[in-house]
């Protein structure tokens, strides 16, 4: 196996255990004290799970990237990539309208609905475009868990 992609799978899975349930909590925690108060601080804490969840989409890439075999896997992989981005972005644009203008923020609200709503159909359209050139892609996931059987069907 080699170098870089192991020190991205190691950090991945640091990121995995720091990020993944603790994180979770703090969000709503804070979601329920936000609609009882409607703290401003609800804001910085959003930036930084939003950040969070950017960051898990570039470490996803990072880690699947080195298993696809053709150009056209890698383009699909960079695509649900910036959606991931867009995601966490308009996670985070959803909370700053709720204390300026509510006009504004069911306006967003409904954009990030929309966008939410829509994410299975993608997902199933960027899978059916993988599977096209490439039958077997392991998820991310299968790559954290039990890297070496993955690396080695690869390398085969």
């Amino acid at each position: 196996m080699n170098r870089p992609f192991e020190l991205t799978v190691t950090h991945a899975k640091r990121f995995e255990r720091f990020f993944g349930w603790p994180v979770l909590i703090i969000f709503l925690i804070s979601f329920i004290v936000m609609l009882r108060t409607q703290a401003t601080w609800v804001i910085p804490v959003m930036l930084v799970v939003s950040m969070g969840l950017a960051y898990k989409g570039y470490m996803e890439y990072r880690v699947i990237r080195h298993f696809a075999e053709h150009q056209a896997v890698a383009r699909v992989l960079r695509y649900r990539l910036i959606d991931c981005w867009i995601s966490a972005i308009s996670l985070f644009a959803l909370f700053i309208p709720m204390y300026v203008n509510e006009d504004a923020f069911i306006l967003i609200g409904g954009i990030v609905a929309l966008w939410g709503l829509t994410k299975s159909y993608r997902e199933k359209k960027w899978e059916e475009r993988i599977h096209a050139h490439q039958s077997r892609l392991p998820t991310y996931e299968e790559v954290l868990e039990r890297r070496e059987d993955v690396w080695n069907y690869h390398q085969k």
